[in-house]
């Protein structure tokens, strides 16, 4: 099975669930560092063909550490920047992930964090 198909079947494990590291949920839980944040902007622009910024696409410390007070890894500063999430829905999803489709609209072009990042679960079972 392909990792985008565990990830978006049984993700970690667990039947019907999907995108755990797409989504803060209740842990503690923050999607970054990105080492590659401006390569990413210009990827997003040539697919779009429109320009994106930064504090669009990504929280900076000083802002992110605010959002989740209680969250530990969200008031290190060695953890951004971090993707920005959807604060409205109760998982908290990258604002990429179609919480749907179950699916990164961005797969293709996705940051080099999102990339590598591999739980026990896929590592095992990819």
């Amino acid at each position: 099975m392909k990792a985008c198909e565990i990830c978006s079947k049984k993700c970690m494990g667990f039947d019907g669930y999907d995108g755990s590291c797409c989504t803060v949920e209740d842990r503690d839980f923050i999607i970054g560092p990105h080492d590659d944040p401006y390569l990413f902007l210009e990827r997003l622009k040539n697919k779009y063909d429109q320009e994106f910024f930064f504090e669009d696409i990504f929280y900076t410390y000083e802002e992110g550490k605010e959002i989740f007070p209680d969250k530990p890894i969200w008031q290190s500063p060695q953890s951004y920047p971090a993707l920005k999430v959807n604060l409205e829905h109760p998982r908290k999803p990258c604002i990429f992930y179609n919480t749907t489709l179950k699916v990164c609209t961005v797969h293709e072009i996705r940051p080099n964090t999102c990339r590598t990042f591999k739980c026990d679960y896929l590592r095992d079972n990819e």
